[in-house]
């Protein structure tokens, strides 16, 4: 039987010369330089995994960015602290008796603030500031810290972050001269009634 006929039947038999429909296939080794760029890349492989997963001393990407998170939240943390000894109810009302001050903290609460609480601190989203009640704490460092840290189950973002140290304290100290003011149309009474802040 010809392999013409036995193609046709299907009962080709092997071919040792790899041929088949007319096309000879060629058994030709692969070059030497793609043998060792399949051998280095094997082994480079296993050397990654080595150092960066199985006991080397290597670091991931992600132990790398903890490591970096770590360091930048430890900084943060001593400027935070050393920002804060100088915050204190003397300081704020200091600056709450500065005009140089509160021209810089009005600028700031107007740009920052007066989308929750009005221009003039009636209260829109956020509480009035105008009147004598405080929501949160009595005090004038109360008032910075909730500027501060924020309130974020009211939507009130963490301003720490944003604002620069000196802008922070300046409009914390000018919301409280705020205090008692009681702005026309203000919105209704939040929180625990507080006492006005002396000058």
């Amino acid at each position: 039987m010809s392999t013409a006929n036995a193609n046709e039947l299907g009962t080709e038999p092997p071919h040792d010369d790899q041929e088949y429909d007319g096309i000879h296939e060629l058994d030709n080794p692969q070059p030497t330089w793609f043998k060792l760029i399949m051998v280095g890349t094997v082994i480079f492989a296993g050397a990654y995994w080595y150092w960066y997963h199985w006991g080397g001393s290597g670091k991931s990407i992600h132990q790398t960015y903890d490591a970096e998170y770590a360091e930048y939240r430890a900084r943060r943390a001593t400027i935070e602290a050393a920002e804060g000894a100088a915050i204190s109810e003397e300081s704020l009302a200091a600056l709450a008796a500065d005009g140089g001050a509160m021209t810089r903290g009005k600028a700031v609460f107007v740009q920052s603030c007066a989308s929750c609480h009005t221009e003039n601190g009636r209260g829109l989203v956020g509480p009035n500031l105008t009147d004598d009640f405080q929501i949160h704490g009595a005090t004038r460092s109360d008032i910075y810290n909730t500027v501060k840290v924020g309130v974020p189950d009211k939507g009130m973002i963490s301003w720490a972050p944003v604002l620069a140290p000196n802008d922070l304290a300046a409009v914390a100290a000018y919301v409280s001269t705020l205090r008692h003011t009681n702005v026309a149309e203000g919105k209704p009474p939040q929180g625990e009634k507080v006492a006005p802040f002396g000058k």
